[in-house]
């Protein structure tokens, strides 16, 4: 990061200043990553009390995490009415909840934070609904690792104090705090800093003037959605179009293909019985086709009407007279 030297000065200078200002802080708690999870998600915008009291309206619709992952994100922001983007953090929330489940087949971080460092870092990006906050969040108070999380207030707080750079990205502002702050002091340096930030920084976040965390969009277009549906979200399938026009191409020709195969197979249905029956020795059954495909005697239908287009051109009344005339010379004994 730009000028890390001058703003490692000013993060120790904060330090100091915060301890002899606030005192003692009470540290926050600490426990289950998935109830840290969904703190961090509900409490991007809004201070930690209001973030709590969202998470206890959803804890009393449910029994536990895995009965909440299964609600509908438009009923869970009914319960969340008054918190901000209710409904984009609820939708967070179901995904976060649905891919943990679809990799642990439960709803539990138990396993991952058992895992070295690297990993777990590692896994907590790949879940979806997630954001740089958030998977901080569970680090520091759920896994009991050092991370130093940074919520919208105290981003812009520590920003605007050139404690990181001016626009450093979110996640770069988490990592250098992290290198800098020791680990037995992060959840101290976090507790006053949380403080200290909503104090002089919570008017600005409630008017949304300061920058928005958000958690990547879900990917629905059409190539994903059907990627979804043929393999259950795994890697692409064979032969997928790299883009939507191709992919809308491939779905008319796929369609037209299926209407084809489905007129052709009661016919190599017949066939093929035929054949069994000729090489058992029995009269093979007719298998009567359905209208647009098979045999037309079978379907009590008429003779085919001509393809070529010159015979299927001639008047009905000069066919019928050239029959007429055949007869008369036969007749005549010519």
């Amino acid at each position: 990061m730009r000028g890390a030297t001058e703003c490692a000065r000013r993060l120790k200078l904060m330090l100091s200043s915060l301890r002899s200002k606030l005192g003692k802080p009470t540290l926050p708690a600490t426990g289950d990553p998935i109830t840290q999870l969904v703190l961090g998600v509900l409490s991007r915008d809004v201070p930690e009390a209001k973030a709590q009291e969202g998470l206890d309206r959803l804890r009393s619709m449910v029994v536990d995490y895995n009965e909440l992952r299964v609600i509908p994100p438009l009923e869970m922001s009914e319960v969340l009415h008054d918190l901000p983007e209710a409904r984009l953090k609820c939708e967070d929330i179901t995904r976060a909840l649905n891919k943990i489940f679809a990799v642990e087949h439960v709803v539990s971080l138990e396993r991952v934070a058992a895992l070295p460092r690297k990993d777990g870092l590692a896994y907590l990006e790949r879940i979806d609904g997630l954001e740089p906050w958030t998977r901080a969040r569970i680090r520091l108070l759920g896994f009991g690792q050092h991370a130093m999380p940074l919520d919208e207030a105290m981003w812009a707080f520590v920003r605007r104090e050139e404690v990181v750079a001016p626009r450093a990205p979110l996640a770069e502002a988490q990592q250098f705090l992290e290198r800098q702050i020791a680990e037995e002091d992060a959840l101290e340096f976090f507790a006053l800093l949380r403080r200290q930030a909503w104090a002089e920084m919570g008017a600005a976040v409630r008017k949304g003037e300061v920058e928005r965390i958000r958690s990547v969009p879900p990917d629905r277009t059409s190539r994903n959605m059907l990627q979804a549906l043929v393999g259950g979200g795994a890697d692409k399938p064979a032969g997928l179009p790299d883009d939507d026009e191709d992919l809308e191409l491939d779905l008319e020709t796929a369609e037209v293909a299926g209407r084809s195969l489905d007129e052709a197979e009661p016919a190599a249905a017949s066939r093929s019985a035929r054949g069994k029956a000729k090489s058992r020795g029995k009269p093979a059954a007719i298998t009567v086709a359905p209208a647009g495909g098979g045999s037309r005697k079978a379907a009590g239908r008429g003779p085919r009407t001509p393809t070529n287009p010159r015979r299927a051109a001639k008047p009905a009344a000069k066919t019928a007279a050239g029959r007429h005339g055949k007869a008369a010379r036969r007749k005549s004994g010519r």
